[in-house]
């Protein structure tokens, strides 16, 4: 069994016995990953317990109609431009806007979940989480993260595996928080490179041990500084330890 078949049976066990028969809302962009959570869902779980939902700002992702199609499975579209509109008062700075947007989404998403008392899916991967790209209690906020333990590349190399369109697979990764982002360019990276560097670290090497192509030891260095520096994302809250046993270090659920 190759590694990407092993990952897709943990995948689809995980699945399985996490949700059984609860409902699922997800919420989709048009991209790679939030198809991949979906097209994993549609695998394993009824689709009917399945509620995909397109959240823009105004303008949404052509490639949202073309995803619904591609899974078959229908979708809603909720303008969320309304609830952003006071936050828009105060500032026109992208990255704060970017968050809050992030933060409104989850808040719909969790809002559908209760209403089904159902779970909300996470379409964050490996690469995020490591490195802080995502928004706290935004997209970082859900129940579970089903590519949480794949590499953005490892994720293209299981889309290529079950035949996902070609449109998609060479579509450039963005958040779409606002007009031109994409997440190669925020990082300052592409993901062939950056998940390079990932694995070294994965695997306890030092930045002089990390050999990419392309990427000096200057670019590896800041790749794990950044993954140090945004180790509190990875983390709900921490608590000063106090009594026998504590939740989130040794009250082991």
């Amino acid at each position: 069994m190759d590694l990407l078949e092993g990952a897709t049976e943990v995948l689809d066990v995980f699945t399985k016995e996490f949700i059984g028969k609860k409902d699922v809302v997800v919420g989709v962009s048009g991209g790679i990953d939030s198809t991949m959570v979906a097209y994993i869902l549609r695998r394993n779980i009824n689709k009917k317990k399945i509620h995909l939902y397109s959240l823009p700002f105004g303008r949404e992702d052509k490639d949202v109609k073309r995803v619904s199609e591609f899974l078959d499975l229908p979708y809603e579209t909720i303008d969320l431009s309304g609830s952003l509109a006071p936050f828009k008062n105060v500032t026109n700075d992208n990255k704060l806007l970017g968050n809050v947007k992030s933060r409104l989404r989850m808040v719909f998403l969790y809002y559908k979940a209760n209403e089904y008392k159902g779970l909300v899916a996470g379409t964050s991967n490996k690469s995020e989480l490591l490195t802080g790209y995502f928004t706290k209690f935004g997209d970082g906020g859900s129940d579970f993260q089903i590519l949480g333990d794949l590499y953005k590349t490892q994720i293209y190399a299981i889309a290529r595996k079950y035949n996902f369109p070609e449109w998609l697979l060479k579509k450039p990764p963005s958040a779409d928080l606002w007009e031109g982002q994409t997440d190669e360019g925020e990082l300052g990276i592409s993901y062939e490179k950056l998940d390079r560097i990932l694995e070294c670290l994965e695997y306890l090497k030092v930045p002089e041990q990390c050999k990419v192509a392309g990427c000096n030891i200057q670019e590896v260095r800041r790749i794990y500084a950044l993954v140090k520096s945004n180790a509190h994302k990875r983390n709900n809250f921490y608590i000063p330890k106090v009594g026998f046993r504590s939740v989130g270090t040794d009250w082991l659920e």
